[in-house]
């Protein structure tokens, strides 16, 4: 949506929010949230919460707005053309690419940004147990094998963050917070508070080579499938570490394993796999030196809803002036 025309639809729209049924209650968005999140912007002239499995297509069909965790695109090209809204309350919206199906009328936000405070803590916990050789610490365990390896402290290390939008963000403020020494990769090189030396991804291999900590926080997109192989890890140097909160598309696995297997890595965290759950066959779980986390990083259910929606009041507020929406996605960029 290019127009910054006020918009009469955003004053009364007509909203549609669909669920999944069994998803965790946290995360299923009531008329009751939805009320009370608006009621200083907009009153809606029409209400609607289904779970996808009882779908109102006949109010779907008149909707102005759509609030949804998984979008069915097909049903969205077929029986949603008067859109002027989608707003995905999640922060992901790979599985949705190429956008094809998304109408130039109708714009699509996500949840950028809901997830940072959690995802902030979790990563400076996952880098201080990365520092301290945490994941080595576990596969002893495992074999009841006592080897003691001394550590420093953290602060001074040097921690590579590849994707510094809101969630890498959130991770540089807590490392450098902690005393860490940020360099962050990220598409447009704007610089950030909490990063020391910032760059874009044509220098990552330069800067893997200078990385005692590398951290994946990029959206997947075709340009960031794949990218850590077995160059990247090379790249890096003998007892460096990796944690992904990115997604599972962005590492080359096989690469990944034999990196940790010969020891040239130190250690590694996964939060993210392509298959969730992690199969109990998956040879992941008992590669040394790996921390298998099932994708809990960015996950604080308390006020989740709230979060996200506030994110629509916002947007509804700018519709209504004309002013441009926040947390679109680029449908060119994929995020």
């Amino acid at each position: 949506m290019v127009t910054t025309a006020p918009r009469a639809w955003a004053s009364a729209p007509r909203i549609y929010v669909e669920n999944v049924r069994g998803r965790d209650p946290a995360y299923n968005v009531s008329a009751e949230a939805i009320l009370r999140s608006l009621h200083s912007v907009c009153r809606p002239a029409e209400l609607t919460c289904c779970f996808s499995d009882e779908r109102n297509l006949e109010a779907l069909r008149r909707a102005d707005i759509l609030v949804a965790g998984r979008l069915d695109t097909e049903v969205i090209r077929s029986d949603a053309r008067d859109l002027k809204l989608i707003q995905c309350t999640s922060a992901g919206v790979e599985n949705y690419a190429p956008f094809n199906w998304l109408l130039p009328t109708t714009a699509l936000t996500n949840a950028s940004g809901v997830h940072a405070a959690k995802v902030g803590e979790f990563g400076l916990m996952a880098a201080l147990m990365l520092h301290e050789r945490v994941p080595l610490i576990a596969t002893n365990q495992r074999f009841h094998s006592w080897k003691r390896q001394l550590r420093g402290v953290a602060a001074g290390r040097r921690a590579l963050i590849y994707g510094v939008g809101a969630l890498g963000g959130a991770v540089a403020e807590r490392l450098h917070s902690a005393g860490f020494h940020v360099s962050g990769i990220r598409r447009n090189g704007r610089q950030h508070a909490a990063v020391d030396h910032m760059t874009t991804p044509d220098c990552f291999h330069n800067e893997l080579a200078q990385a005692d900590i590398l951290i994946l926080a990029c959206p997947l997109t075709p340009e960031t499938r794949g990218i850590m192989g077995e160059r990247a890890f090379a790249a890096m140097p003998k007892g460096a570490s990796l944690l992904n909160i990115a997604r599972a598309g962005v590492i080359d696995h096989a690469a990944l394993v034999s990196s940790l297997v010969s020891g040239h890595l130190s250690g590694a965290i996964l939060d993210v796999f392509e298959k969730e759950p992690l199969p109990a066959n998956a040879p992941l779980w008992d590669v040394p030196n790996l921390m298998v986390f099932p994708h809990v990083s960015a996950d604080a259910p308390d006020g989740y809803v709230d979060r996200c929606l506030a994110i629509l009041a916002d947007n509804l507020e700018r519709a209504s002036s004309g002013r441009p929406l926040r947390n679109t996605i680029d449908p060119q960029l994929g995020y």
